[in-house]
């Protein structure tokens, strides 16, 4: 049972069946058992997914409520404000990602796939705020009166709880309107409106949006100069937030760099959801999740260092890492360096080094000029950054060692300890339904939520990996998670948007690198071959 027994794969492979908490102490805990949707391909992110099941459950759910809210916080709508390349699109995304691992029944109505979805001509006119035609305003009129109608029957027909509305809302009366619609239906509202002042991140926001559906085929010029369109038609007419306006809403300066809080008086929920907007931060970098080396007895119970072959994989894993990262950067910023080293069969004498990236560069000319804003150099503070996130356990550190010989830094974090399988701690499938039939039988119905005796269950595991959630949307740069099968299936499935259903089927095996990339609308993962062990020679002093 590779869940509960050991850092040994294939012993028992998991049923897929219907969630439920089956340990509650009552049956009013959870207020429906039941799959959200049918299974989806593991490298598929799920953050645009129906929740609008009568039984939505979710990895790090609290508890569940006949209405389907949570947090007495009522029913919420947020609004975003502000110009095109203001990252409204990745902050709707990233709020709905967060709250739906909560539990809370969130979903993003961006405007924009409204629009690609009717099959009508767009008239030019339609992408200014204030369109001057009458072709323009009937049909931003029409678009915007399907998405309203859809955020109101999200909450009345499907026990939604919170909604985010991505459109530009940069007109004080079309703010009014929407605040005045909505409160009559009992729906708080809150705006939170976007400014981009620093140059790097407009640049960086373009380049991102001029890649979306819109300038499909066309060539990276041309993308961007349509977008810079759109962009300077509708700066003449934006109207800034004020206090004046009467409105609850949050000013979120360069993705967090300020962020300002005006009338806010809606309680828990809202007040998590600015404190998730304090911890964010555009990615520039990925996430990569690999398996920790093998050790003699590959256990729970015995905290063994690793075996020959375990330091032999911790090698390749380094050169593995250290070549997707470098090869990456090349590609982004163009940097001439010697070109990346190859995962040999024989040893290499080449050095371990990470190419320096803009922000490498800016940090180190312009260290100590009190004329310039001085670039941050903490974890995860800048696009150059990588770390190694290791458990506490030694196989797991010890897989990290050739990273810091290289210079890399490498932390012990103590949330990434594997599930506890309690009495069930390195037992085979056939001793476990021998000597523990009815715990068994019961983990059978719900292998998420059911936990053996004395053990954890997968979710108390994301509960205790809460933290390690803002943190990892706190970095900018790449990282590296070195862990069980059972923490990378925790993050794995809130960067993936799994359900409770999905998570405990995640299959991670120490043949592949998975790497998880950003862009404004979703996550993507890419599953990387690591080279088998007893092809490689070793060129590390270990």
């Amino acid at each position: 049972m590779s869940v509960f027994v050991s850092d040994d794969e294939g012993l028992m492979t998991e049923p897929i069946i219907r969630p439920g908490n089956h340990m509650a102490r009552t049956g009013k805990r959870w207020s429906g058992s039941g799959q959200v949707r049918p299974i989806k391909q593991s490298n598929m992110d799920g953050v645009h997914e129906s929740v609008e099941a009568e039984d939505y459950m979710s990895p790090g759910q609290l508890y569940s409520t006949e209405s389907g809210r949570l947090f007495h916080a009522g029913r919420i709508l947020i609004v975003l404000v502000g110009l095109p390349a203001t990252s409204k699109t990745l902050l709707s995304v990233a709020i709905t990602r967060y709250t739906r691992w909560l539990g809370v029944r969130t979903k993003s109505f961006h405007v924009s796939e409204y629009r690609r979805q009717m099959t009508d001509t767009v008239p030019d006119e339609y992408f200014s705020a204030v369109p001057q035609t009458k072709e323009g305003i009937e049909y931003r009129q029409k678009v915007m009166r399907i998405v309203h109608e859809d955020m109101v029957r999200f909450f009345n027909d499907t026990k939604g709880q919170l909604a985010v509305y991505d459109a530009l809302n940069i007109r004080r009366s079309e703010r009014k309107d929407i605040a005045d619609k909505f409160s009559t239906k009992n729906i708080k509202v809150l705006f939170i409106e976007s400014h981009m002042t620093d140059t790097k991140l407009v640049d960086h926001s373009i380049k991102m949006a001029a890649q979306s559906s819109d300038y499909y085929g066309l060539p990276k010029v041309e993308a961007r100069a349509e977008y810079m369109k759109r962009l300077n038609l509708n700066k003449p007419l934006y109207e800034s937030m004020s206090p004046e306006e009467g409105l609850s809403y949050v000013e979120y300066i360069n993705f967090g760099q300020k962020l300002r809080i005006y009338n806010n008086h809606y309680g828990y929920l809202t007040n998590k959801i600015v404190f998730f907007l304090m911890n964010l931060r555009e990615k520039k970098g990925c996430v990569y999740f690999a398996r920790c080396g093998t050790s003699d007895k590959d256990n729970y119970l015995n905290d063994e260092e690793l075996n020959e072959d375990g330091k032999k994989y911790s090698e390749i894993l380094t050169d593995l890492v250290l070549n997707r990262i470098n090869e990456r950067r090349r590609k982004s910023h163009g940097a001439r360096t010697p070109a990346a080293r190859q995962i040999s069969l024989t040893p290499q004498s080449s050095q371990s080094s990470l190419v320096p990236t803009q922000a490498s560069i800016d940090r180190e000319a312009y260290r100590g000029d009190h004329r310039v804003r001085q670039t941050p150099s903490w974890d995860g503070a800048d696009e150059d950054s990588f770390v190694v996130w290791t458990a506490p356990r030694k196989r797991t550190y010890d897989t990290a060692r050739c990273f810091q010989e290289s210079g890399i830094s490498v932390r012990q974090r103590s949330q990434l300890q594997q599930l506890n399988p309690g009495v069930v701690a390195d037992m085979s499938d056939d001793q476990i339904r021998t000597q523990y039939p009815m715990e068994y039988s019961e983990w059978l119905k719900d292998p998420y939520h059911y936990r053996f005796p004395r053990a954890e269950s997968y979710h108390d595991l994301a509960v205790r990996m809460e933290p390690l959630l803002l943190e990892m949307e706190r970095m900018r740069g790449d990282i590296l998670i070195i862990g069980h099968e059972s923490t990378l299936r925790v993050l794995y499935g809130y960067l993936m948007a799994c359900t409770c259903t999905e998570l405990p089927s995640l299959n991670f095996q120490r043949d592949k690198l998975i790497e998880i990339s950003f862009s404004p609308f979703q996550n993507k993962a890419d599953h990387i071959p690591i080279p088998p062990v007893d092809s490689y020679s070793s060129k590390w002093s270990l």
